[in-house]
């Protein structure tokens, strides 16, 4: 299935003490851009965050946010020796600049790691299984919610592209079905003006054939419009088989302009011209939309 990268989804899990909730966002972006919000204390768990997203998706940027709270009453601890160090300190540098201000109580609690939640320790500490399990319970269950999402906008997508290449195929049928023709217009364009050039009698029709035969080998297009038909027909088989195409899409499209940009260099047909910017425009489109695909 076709998936985009625009998705959202969230979870949550509770194991003995300890409930985890999970919410993940994801955007485009040319690679995997994985992005992981967890508290200080919690980042031995980070790695097993990045395995399990990594294996789930494989485009796009990736917001993963975790909240880990516990159910029970917190019970705080108080690591005096870091206080005492933070006072000392504070006083030695407040003799040394000869200032007045004190370190006062809120301000000392307020500094990093003076006050400890007991259980978050522990966890910290031991990595216990319960933690690892909630963990993984409410992180599949936002990347569900995610992949669902994006496979919903990957349909979306996918008809919106197939609208566009289909109106792509049908100006190009119409161009290529214009060039037998332009060949019969360079003989007459050519044969006026040199009628308008050289006195009566003297064009020569044999070579007057020779130069429309010139001028048609340089500007015949029909190799460029068999090359964006298969590109056209190869970008269709990609949208019908879905999973990770987007950088194959992007490289198709490439291609594609290229094969218009040389037509409309080589082609001196107005019609031919009109269409081979339609084309343009459509293809435009379609990198807009292949941007957003996985």
């Amino acid at each position: 299935m076709l998936q985009s990268m625009t998705g959202f989804g969230s979870g949550f899990s509770q194991k003995g003490g300890l409930s985890v909730t999970v919410e993940i966002r994801t955007v485009n972006h040319r690679f995997l851009d994985l992005h992981i919000r967890l508290s200080r204390e919690y980042v031995f768990l980070e790695s097993e965050i990045q395995h399990i997203v990594r294996n789930a998706l494989s485009r796009g940027r990736v917001d993963v946010s975790v909240t880990i709270q516990s159910t029970a009453p917190a019970e705080l601890l108080i690591n005096a020796d870091l206080a005492r160090g933070y006072s000392e300190a504070a006083r030695k540098l407040r003799e040394e600049l000869k200032l007045t201000d004190s370190l006062d109580l809120r301000t000392l609690l307020a500094l990093p790691g003076v006050v400890q939640n007991k259980d978050s320790l522990a966890i910290a500490e031991g990595a216990q299984s319960e933690l690892k399990q909630a963990l993984t319970e409410s992180l599949r269950a936002s990347l569900s919610g995610v992949v669902q999402m994006r496979g919903r906008e990957g349909q979306a997508l996918k008809s919106d592209m197939m609208r566009h290449l289909t109106s792509i195929s049908e100006k190009a049928a119409q161009a290529r079905a214009m060039v037998p023709s332009t060949v019969q217009e360079c003989h007459l364009r050519l044969q006026e003006k040199l009628e308008q050039l050289l006195p009566p009698k003297v064009l020569d029709p044999q070579r007057l054939a020779q130069e429309v035969a010139i001028l048609a080998e340089r500007s015949d297009i029909s190799e460029e419009f068999a090359r964006l038909e298969s590109h056209i027909a190869q970008f269709g088989g990609l949208l019908a088989d879905g999973a990770e195409i987007g950088k194959k899409l992007d490289f198709l499209l490439q291609e594609m302009q290229r094969e218009v940009n040389t037509m409309l260099s080589k082609s001196g047909n107005l019609e031919i011209t009109r269409l081979g910017i339609a084309i343009k425009a459509d293809i435009e489109k379609l990198r807009e939309q292949g941007q957003n695909v996985e």
